[in-house]
C-alpha cells in the first residue's frame, strides 16, 4: 500500500508546484503567489466564499500587470471553486425557498379553513352547496396529511396545529351551525314545491354539492351520509320527470333557451337543419325562435295566451315601451314543452298567424319593424327577453346580430303594410253616454291644460259616474266620466287620446257644474277616416 500512496503523493506534489509557478519572478509575482495562496485554503477547507472572489481579484490582477503570462491553468482552477460556490449558494437557496414554501402552506391553508368553517355559529352566505364543496376541494386535505405528517411535532401556536385544531373541531361546528338543517333539511323540503324539473335539480345539486363537502372535511358523519343517499335517489327521480319534457337530445341540452333559426324548426329534426341555426343574420332573411322548455306552456301560462316580449335594437329603448309588446301563444299549442315565434317575420308566417295580431289591435311586430327602419342600414344586435306570466322558471334572454347594410327597403314595406292592415281594424270607442254640453267642456278643459296636441271632439266612454271617496274618511272628493279626445296632427295623422275629467263635490249630494281635467290615458292612433 505504502509503495502506491508514494508516487500518486509525489505526482501531486509536483503538479502542484507546476501550476504555481514557482519559478516565475515578473511583474505578477505577488499577485500569482496571492492566488495560489487563497487556492491552497479552500482545499484545505479553511476557505470562504471571501476566498474564491480574492482568488479571482488575484487573477485579474495577474492578467493587468503580465499580460503575456497564461492564465490557463488559473482560470480552469478558479472554475472549480466559482462553480462549487455557486452550486452550495443555490443548493442553499433552494433549502430556504422549500422552508419558506413550507412555512407558506400551512399559514394559507389555515387562512383558507375561515371560507369552510367557523369558531362560532356563522355560514358564511352564498357559501353553500357548488361554492362551499369547491372551496373544501381547495384545501387538498390529502396534501395536506402528508405534510403535516412530515413537520412532525410543531409549536402549539403554529399554523399547522392551528388547522389540526379546526379539523378536530369541525363536528362541533356543524352542531354549533346546524348546518344540516339550514342547508340540507330545509332545501330538501324547499324542493318539493318546485314545479320547474331543472330549478328542482339544480337545487338538488346543490344539497348533494353541500353533503359531499361535509362528508370530506367529517368522513362518515351519519346525518350528511344518510341525507347524500336520499338526495341522489331524489335527483334520480327529478331528472326522470325533467325527461318526459325533452323531445330530443338537442331539446335538453337548450332547455330554457331560445335557439335561433332562419326557418321555423322542425322539432326532433334541429341536427338535420343545422345549417339553418344561427345568431347572424342579413338583410332579406327571416329570423325564428324555437324556446325549449322543461315544462308544458300552459303550466307557464296558466290560461294567458299573451306572452310578454321586450324587444331592444342596439341596447336602447324597449320597442312599444317593452310592457305592451306581446307575442300570441294560442292555448291550442300550449299543451307542448317548446313554443315557436317570429322575431323578424317572413310573408308566409305572417300569412298563417297574423291573424290573431290584427284581431287584439297588437302593434308588436309593426313598432318593431318601424323601430328596424329608423335604426338605419347598418349592423345590429336585437336583444328578446320572454317574461312568463308564472314564476315557474325565470324570464328567457337571448340576442341575435341583423345586418341591415343592404337596406330596409323591404321591410318599411313591410312596416307599411302591418300598419295599415291594423289601422283598418281600429275604430274609436264606443260612447257610453251622449250629453254635448259635458262633451264641449270636455275639449275645453283639456285645451286649457297645455296640451301640444289640439283636441277636436270629446267621447264620453262611461255609461255613469264614478263617485271618488277619501280612502280614510270616506268623504266623498268628486265624481268622475272616462273620456276619449279625437285629434288630427298637423303631420297628417289623427290619433285618440284617454282622459278622466270630474266634477267637484260641492256638498248636500250637489257638485259643482264646471268640468275639469282629472286624468290622463294611452294615446292610439287611428285612420282619420274615422273621425266624424
Amino acid at each position: 500500500m505504502k509503495k502506491v500512496l508514494f508516487p500518486l503523493l509525489f505526482l501531486f506534489c509536483i503538479s502542484s508546484l507546476f501550476a504555481q509557478d514557482p519559478g516565475y519572478t515578473g511583474p505578477a509575482k505577488m499577485p500569482l503567489k496571492n492566488f495560489w495562496s487563497h487556492i491552497e485554503k479552500l482545499k484545505a477547507g479553511t476557505g470562504t466564499s471571501s476566498s474564491v472572489n480574492n482568488a479571482e481579484r488575484m487573477l485579474q490582477q495577474v492578467k493587468e500587470k503580465d499580460p503575456s503570462y497564461n492564465t490557463t491553468a488559473l482560470e480552469a482552477e478558479l472554475k472549480i471553486w466559482k462553480d462549487k460556490a455557486a452550486k452550495e449558494a443555490g443548493d442553499k437557496n433552494a433549502a430556504k425557498t422549500k422552508e419558506e414554501a413550507e412555512r407558506n402552506y400551512f399559514k394559507t391553508l389555515y387562512q383558507k379553513m375561515v371560507g369552510v368553517y367557523s369558531s362560532g355559529r356563522d355560514i358564511q352566505p352564498g357559501v353553500t352547496g357548488k361554492v362551499y364543496y369547491d372551496r373544501v376541494i381547495e384545501l387538498n386535505l390529502a396534501e395536506y396529511k402528508e405534510k403535516r405528517s412530515a413537520a412532525g411535532t410543531v409549536d402549539p401556536k403554529s399554523y399547522p396545529a392551528l388547522t389540526d385544531a379546526v379539523l378536530a373541531d369541525y363536528n362541533e361546528y356543524l352542531k354549533r351551525s346546524d348546518r344540516l338543517k339550514w342547508n340540507v333539511v330545509q332545501a330538501l323540503t324547499k324542493s318539493k314545491n318546485i314545479a320547474n324539473p331543472q330549478e328542482k335539480m339544480k337545487l338538488l345539486e346543490d344539497i348533494k354539492y353541500e353533503c359531499e363537502a361535509v362528508l370530506i372535511l367529517s368522513p362518515n358523519h351519519p346525518d350528511f351520509t344518510q341525507k347524500l343517499a336520499e338526495v341522489k335517489k331524489l335527483l334520480g327521480n327529478a331528472d326522470a320527470e325533467a325527461a318526459k319534457f325533452y323531445t330530443s337530445d338537442f331539446h335538453k341540452e337548450h332547455v330554457n333557451q331560445i335557439v335561433w333559426s332562419s326557418q321555423p324548426l322542425v322539432i326532433g329534426k334541429e341536427k338535420e337543419m343545422a345549417g339553418a341555426i344561427k345568431n347572424d343574420y342579413k338583410t332579406g332573411e327571416a329570423i325564428f325562435g324555437t324556446v325549449y322548455l322543461g315544462n308544458n306552456v300552459n303550466q307557464l301560462m296558466k290560461g294567458n295566451e299573451n306572452l310578454r316580449i321586450i324587444i331592444r335594437i342596439d341596447g336602447g329603448t324597449a320597442v312599444w315601451g317593452g310592457d305592451l309588446s306581446n307575442i300570441i301563444v294560442p292555448l291550442s299549442v300550449q299543451n307542448k314543452s317548446y313554443l315557436q315565434f317570429a322575431l323578424l317575420p317572413d310573408a308566409k308566417w305572417l300569412s298563417a298567424n297574423y291573424a290573431p295580431y290584427l284581431a287584439d289591435e297588437n302593434w308588436t311586430y309593426s313598432y318593431f319593424l318601424d323601430d328596424l327602419v329608423s335604426s338605419g342600414d347598418i349592423s345590429h344586435t336585437i336583444s328578446c327577453e320572454l317574461y312568463f306570466p308564472t314564476s315557474i322558471i325565470n324570464n328567457i334572454k337571448s340576442s341575435v346580430k341583423l345586418d341591415l347594410n343592404e337596406g330596409t327597403t323591404a321591410i318599411k314595406t313591410q312596416a307599411t303594410k302591418l300598419h295599415n292592415e291594423l289601422m283598418a281594424g281600429r275604430k274609436l270607442p264606443k260612447a257610453g253616454m251622449n250629453n254635448a254640453s259635458i262633451e264641449q267642456q270636455m275639449v275645453t278643459a283639456i285645451n286649457n291644460e297645455g296640451w301640444n296636441d289640439k283636441f277636436q271632439k270629446a267621447i264620453i266612454t262611461s255609461s255613469s259616474w264614478t263617485i271618488e271617496k277619501n280612502s280614510l274618511t270616506s268623504v266623498i272628493m268628486y265624481r268622475y266620466l272616462s273620456a276619449v279626445c279625437t285629434i288630427k296632427s298637423p303631420d297628417g295623422k289623427c290619433y285618440y287620446q284617454e282622459f278622466t275629467f270630474r266634477q267637484d263635490y260641492a256638498g248636500n249630494g250637489n257638485y259643482d257644474s264646471k268640468i275639469k281635467f282629472n286624468s290622463y290615458g294611452g294615446k292610439k292612433e287611428i285612420g282619420c277616416d274615422k273621425l266624424k
